[in-house]
């Protein structure tokens, strides 16, 4: 099953002016039914998209289309649409087609007002009910194509996973990531080859299946209930200062304090497909525990000191967030020259506040929201010049009194201003 969620696919727009585009999903082998409605589109249709296994599965209808074999990641799916404008088209999926699959590139780039969908059943659908688990309640992830820390956002003790593979993110490298994250006493059913003549299904427990030297079909779909005492990662907001890498003794160093980050956050309101920029990002805490709650947002940590970058690195890939994080080792505002217009910016370096701001407030898109912090004098007249007349404004002073982890040691650490502005429509 491929996944084409991931950030960046290319796509070509295409004005579409014939019929509707039937898509249809065959579902999952022998499990599946084509609705009356799919099989007569596919008798009507002169020209039908898929892949050799997709012609093979229609071979008992009676059509004469012409058929056209497309290949992942659809690169050139879109011309080969656009050439058939004046031709009844089928574009037959995998599965379920708007579930993980092609429906989605479909719709971005023709629009779902000139497609028509013919349901079937998806491969996790199926593996709940090969399992008699009810699934209403299941989170469902894609490691497909992705790295598998980004698996780490999901976990938490008691959840029901439902986990899309690949090569790298197979059976037992998933085992061994919830062993590793402290959830070695989950249950995990390998669902493989669903509705084939070939489906077989296996319930293991992580910390066995780490061990496992089993091989497993390439179609297959991990489901997983989570159980773990220990579990590493925070299952809500306000990751432990101690948590992050910094270079510094634990719960110290360049990173925002987990009080003020969540004052921050809470300014911030991360949203899903949402852009963020992080303006002298430090060790990342901002950016990554953004990123780590906002699967569904992409935020740019822009940061010119190379030790810091190291450490925004390693607490991305700690955390998850190595898909919808990027790191841009850079000064700003020159570094923000090529970055997408964002809606919404934090700006927590100090150093040249006055002009960052102006930069910011240019760049941000109309109903952004611009964040920023002040520690020095300078930098909070920099803001105190900055604000007036702008809509939205909220003002919090922060002062935080810390102990040592394990200690009975505390710092009182300077105050914090933070401020919060949004851009209305009416704003230059």
């Amino acid at each position: 099953m491929s996944d084409y969620n991931a950030a960046g696919h290319n796509s070509v727009q295409i004005d579409w002016k014939g019929e509707p585009i039937s898509v249809v999903s065959l579902g999952c082998d022998r499990l599946s039914a084509l609705t009356p409605l799919a099989t007569e589109a596919i008798r009507k249709a002169q020209v039908i998209f898929g892949s050799e296994h997709h012609f093979s599965e229609i071979d008992d209808i009676d059509t004469q289309a012409e058929k056209i074999v497309f290949t992942s990641p659809f690169s050139e799916l879109g011309s080969q649409l656009d050439a058939q404008q004046s031709k009844r088209v089928v574009v037959l999926a995998s599965g379920d087609a708007l579930y993980f699959g092609v429906g989605k590139y479909l719709t971005r780039i023709v629009g779902s007002n000139r497609l028509t969908f013919h349901p079937n059943i998806s491969s996790v659908q199926a593996c709940f009910h090969a399992l008699g688990l009810p699934w209403q309640d299941a989170r469902v992830v894609s490691v497909h194509g992705r790295p598998l820390n980004s698996l780490r956002r999901h976990l938490a003790s008691g959840r029901l996973i439902a986990c899309l593979t690949d090569a790298k993110s197979n059976p037992i490298a998933i085992a061994r990531e919830l062993q590793a994250q402290g959830f070695a006493e989950s249950r995990i059913w390998v669902c493989e080859a669903m509705g084939s003549p070939h489906q077989r299904v296996g319930e293991y427990a992580a910390n066995e299946l780490a061990k496992s030297k089993s091989v497993f079909d390439d179609l297959n779909v991990c489901v997983m209930q989570l159980s773990g005492k220990q579990a590493l990662l925070p299952s809500f907001p306000g990751i432990a200062d101690h948590l992050f890498s910094t270079g510094a003794e634990p719960g110290f160093g360049m990173i925002s304090k987990r009080e003020v980050r969540l004052t921050i956050l809470s300014l911030m309101q991360p949203t899903p497909g949402e852009v963020a920029w992080d303006i002298g990002a430090g060790c990342g805490s901002v950016s990554v525990e953004w990123a780590h709650w906002n699967e569904a947002g992409h935020i740019y940590a822009i940061e010119n000191d190379r030790v810091r970058i190291g450490h925004i690195k390693i607490n991305s890939e700690r955390f998850g967030t190595d898909h919808n994080l990027s790191v841009i080792e850079a000064s700003a505002p020159a570094g923000c020259e090529g970055l997408p217009d964002p809606d919404c910016i934090f700006i927590g370096g100090s150093r040249g506040l006055d002009e960052m701001l102006e930069y910011a407030w240019r760049r941000l898109r109309a109903g952004g929201k611009l964040v920023a912090s002040a520690v020095t004098e300078s930098s909070r007249r920099a803001l105190a010049e900055f604000i007036p007349g702008k809509y939205g404004l909220e003002q919090v002073d922060i002062q935080v009194s810390k102990n040592l982890p394990q200690s009975q040691e505390s710092r009182t650490l300077k105050p914090v201003l933070v401020v919060k502005c949004i851009k209305s429509n009416d704003n230059e």
